[in-house]
């Protein structure tokens, strides 16, 4: 009952989006990398040219509520090595962002698309490296197993959720730039750094989530 309560709240605090809908999101708050904030200036979708669509995956375990994370295979010729959620860069043949990331986790994961209940997007997040990323936020409905892709991911880890609620998780690393404050988010958590986006990701869950 309390993961169905949890659930629930979350669907709740997130935003709706239209599955069947292809790129036409309308204008939108974002994040970026090296922002704590969330930036004023309400962007176009069509602005960025490189596109990813990730799930924020919910698994139950043992009557509690974990964080599905990848570290990203060293071969890789992006972020090769660090911290990610499963999804990956928009196709030309995917006809929708949420279709995007369906195919992401499958390919990365094993994660077949009937599994996931989907509960709602999290604000885009734009990166240093100019993709603009779109978090869904899902949730495992049924047993499943994971296949990990070695090309893509060298390991699956999951993360307890009421860790990231708890606000002392979260710390932010500030630098000062030629024009102005900087900085950036950063989740240790036992042998994993994560950090950057991911990091923002999961701040922007937690602010939802919490406000």
């Amino acid at each position: 009952m309390k993961n169905i309560s949890i659930l629930k709240k979350i669907k709740r605090c997130l935003r709706k989006t239209n599955h069947d809908k292809k790129f036409n999101f309308k204008k939108i708050k974002f994040t970026t990398d090296l922002n704590c904030l969330y930036i004023d200036q309400l962007r176009y979708e069509h602005q960025y040219y490189k596109k990813a669509s990730v799930f924020f995956l919910l698994k139950e375990l043992e009557q509690n509520l974990y964080v599905v994370f990848t570290k990203r295979s060293k071969n890789l010729s992006s972020h090769p090595g660090q911290i990610s959620f499963p999804g990956g860069r928009v196709d030309k043949k995917d006809n929708s962002m949420l279709h995007a990331a369906f195919r992401e986790v499958e390919e990365e994961i094993g994660v077949k698309k009937d599994s996931i209940k989907t509960l709602g997007l999290l604000p885009p997040h734009e990166t240093i490296s100019q993709f603009i990323i779109y978090p869904f936020v899902g949730f495992i409905k049924k047993p499943i197993k994971f296949f990990i892709n070695k090309n893509e991911v060298e390991e699956l880890f999951l993360v307890p959720l009421d860790f990231f609620l708890d606000t002392k998780s979260m710390r932010y690393h500030k630098f000062i730039s030629s024009y102005e404050d900087r900085g950036y988010f950063a989740v240790p958590y036992g042998p994993y750094y994560i950090w950057g986006a991911t990091a923002r990701i999961i701040k922007s869950f937690v602010e939802n989530y919490q406000n």
